[in-house]
């Protein structure tokens, strides 16, 4: 194999979800409990808090359990060429837009778009062979679904330069 130009941890590429866990955990918790311990609260408040903290805990227990199916399926290795490099923008989480920077690529009648950082994006070589690790995390909330001839990846966790060969 050749040059790695990225590499990271599974503990690094589930950040987001591990963090929306604890965050609805403790904000659920939290919640809950002041619900049953706040006496001075009226009635209709406490039902409404308990059942928000139950929503959160569910939307925890939720993205959980599609973390961990995405972490125990284990790690995708894919050889793959990279045809273009494209930025892109898109909503975030604050209201305001990002920018996206995109490696497309494909192998055979498969194409994939890895959302990378800045500095791979610019490592990254047009018409280059690739080997990319990726865990396919399935989220929620993303509005493009993966297809058989598409996926767009955001959990790579190693970029590295292929045998040219490799993508034929």
């Amino acid at each position: 194999m050749g040059t790695i130009i990225y590499s990271t941890s599974f503990l690094l590429v589930f950040m987001r979800p591990i963090v929306s866990i604890l965050f609805m955990g403790v904000l659920g918790i939290t919640a809950l409990a002041a619900a049953v311990f706040q006496k001075k609260q009226s009635k209709g408040a406490r039902i409404v808090m308990a059942v928000c903290s139950l929503v959160l805990l569910t939307f925890g227990c939720a993205t959980t359990a599609f973390s961990l199916a995405s972490f125990s399926s284990g790690a995708e290795t894919v050889n793959v060429r990279l045809n273009n490099k494209i930025i892109g923008t898109s909503g975030c989480d604050d209201g305001n837009t990002c920018t996206v920077y995109i490696l497309e690529t494909n192998t055979g009648q498969v194409n994939y778009d890895f959302v990378v950082n800045p500095k791979v994006y610019d490592l990254a070589q047009v018409n280059t062979c690739y080997q990319v690790a990726f865990y396919n995390y399935k989220s929620l909330l993303d509005a493009t679904a993966d297809t058989d001839t598409y996926h767009r990846i955001e959990t790579i966790t190693r970029i590295e330069v292929a045998d040219p060969a490799a993508c034929l």
